[in-house]
């Protein structure tokens, strides 16, 4: 029952983290079609995991997964700052979405060299890195995603007059650049961790960074209602995140549970060329508050 808890607890604020971090890119980016995936923080996330696991392993160390997380947590930040840096300069947001799918599909293939590479030398792999699962849910992996979500709330409560910005029309927020830089340099980092630390203790869960926004801006009764898509439509996602795992658990097939990121990137995959499809006019979103 214990480790029910745990693992429902897990994949509830897995849900909520990955919902909230593609609301800030999307906001912050003003494009529909931003998220931790297409921006290339899933990749990132994967190719450190995989340098630190074979560094490690070089030297015959068993590591935690709380060492994993702590040395990664100055790497994302500086990811995220970098991030901040290139989005506040007002740089080409569709060209830097190409680039991290392309980065995606580079680490895809890098990805499945080294697992070739490692099971060819009988070394151990972190085969099911790449579609996250909650199997391994404890409550060291709770704390820490409960701390990464408080940094959030935190940081949303010491911002909230500044998150204004994403209710203003794009030509009026260029005008407001020099002070939105702390701002910016918040959501990166939040979604940079953010993206880390899931990935970090669950796996990839593709795409869902792009789909839950969205659907959290659906199901909100006031339209592109800041605290409605970032709070409450977050908790919602998470609810039916965990729902899905339960499902997952409860439901195995011939023994075997399908890992909830295998069923993530496939809705998530469909729902991004669903997207594509759609007119131009529906990739720029608006927050109003």
């Amino acid at each position: 029952m214990e480790y029910l808890i745990l693992r429902s607890l897990c994949a509830f604020l897995t849900g909520v983290i990955i919902s909230q971090t593609g609301s800030l890119i999307q906001m912050s980016t003003r494009n529909i079609l931003a998220s931790p995936s297409t921006l290339g923080f899933d990749g990132l996330a994967i190719l450190w995991i995989l340098i630190f696991h074979s560094i490690l392993l070089v030297f015959g160390y068993d590591y935690p997964v709380l060492l994993l997380f702590m040395a990664g947590v100055p790497v994302f930040s500086l990811v995220g700052w970098l991030y901040s840096s290139f989005i506040s300069a007002h740089k080409n947001i569709e060209r830097l979405i190409l680039i991290g799918l392309t980065f995606n599909l580079l680490v895809g293939a890098i990805f499945s060299l080294w697992q070739f590479l490692f099971l060819a030398f009988n070394l151990p792999f972190p085969v099911e890195l790449w579609f996250g699962h909650f199997r391994f849910a404890n409550s060291e992996s709770t704390i820490i995603l409960f701390l990464v979500e408080l940094f959030f709330l935190v940081g949303w409560i010491v911002f909230k007059k500044d998150f204004l910005i994403f209710s203003l029309g794009k030509s009026i927020a260029k005008n407001l650049r020099p002070t939105k830089g702390l701002l910016y340099l918040f959501l990166f980092i939040t979604v940079a961790l953010g993206t880390f630390a899931v990935t970090t203790l669950f796996g990839a869960f593709s795409f869902l960074g792009l789909v839950f926004p969205i659907v959290a801006r659906k199901i909100w009764f006031r339209k592109f209602d800041l605290d409605g898509e970032v709070l409450l439509g977050a908790l919602i996602n998470g609810f039916f995140f965990m729902l899905i795992d339960s499902l997952c658990y409860f439901l195995p097939i011939m023994g075997a549970e399908i890992p909830v990121g295998l069923i993530a990137t496939a809705f998530g995959a469909v729902s991004l060329m669903l997207l594509l499809w759609k007119s131009d006019s529906l990739l720029e979103i608006l927050a109003k508050k």
